[in-house]
């Protein structure tokens, strides 16, 4: 395993610092789990300190718990709806809405505008296709970094609106773009479905421990 976790963490610092869409990578459902195992482990260290942060906010009265929107909905809630709603529900929508589209042939943004340009220009369907894959490659980095921030920022919906809120929220998504981070890595890496199992073993590890500690 610990040699599985240098592989994983070097493979994934060398995607990090230059993403690219890579070929699906066919390798054993052993190794397809270690990694996912080893990006959980990796990910720890980086949530350590982000919730220590925000221990040092709550200490400076800089945030509270209950600016959290949906702690305030799941305490309503029964704990088999919650889990349902936060290991398949949210995982599902959101690995489909920001996660599908990190592959060309997948992108539904590009591609269903794409076929609408096709039929109105047949004569130019090759080399717009190609414009736009080269744009897509050349860009590709950006692209996904683009993607990921919008993911991670979208959660400033699980909060009370406000100004404290807004101006604190770099720091409140950080865990949800590290996450999707990885997410995005292991879309491209293995496909669109262990993105979707690993997001919801996470927030199934998340959600057993606030349920255990009694946060929800």
């Amino acid at each position: 395993m610990s040699d599985l976790l240098v592989l994983t963490l070097r493979d994934l610092w060398h995607f990090i610092k230059k993403p690219i869409e890579l070929t699906q990578d066919r390798t054993t459902l052993k190794v397809k789990i270690g990694t996912c195992l080893a990006l959980f482990i990796i990910q720890i260290p980086p949530l350590l300190v982000l919730s220590t942060l925000l221990v040092g906010l709550e200490v400076l009265e800089l945030w509270e718990d209950d600016m959290h929107r949906l702690q305030k909905i799941f305490k309503e809630m029964k704990p088999e709806l919650i889990f349902f709603f936060a290991v398949v529900i949210a995982p599902l929508f959101e690995e489909l809405m920001f996660r599908l589209i990190l592959k060309f042939r997948s992108n539904f943004l590009i591609l269903w505008p794409l076929q609408l340009l096709i039929l109105l220009q047949r004569d130019n369907k090759i080399n717009l296709l190609k414009t736009i894959r080269n744009f897509w490659d050349k860009f590709y980095g950006w692209i996904f970094y683009l993607i990921t921030i919008a993911f991670g920022l979208i959660h400033i919906l699980n909060f009370e609106p406000s100004l404290n809120i807004y101006l604190l929220a770099p720091v409140l998504v950080a865990p949800q773009i590290l996450i999707g981070i990885n997410l995005g890595y292991l879309r491209i890496r293995f496909g669109l479905i262990w993105s979707i199992l690993f997001h919801a073993f996470y927030n199934g590890i998340l959600m057993s421990i606030a349920l255990m500690t009694g946060e929800i």
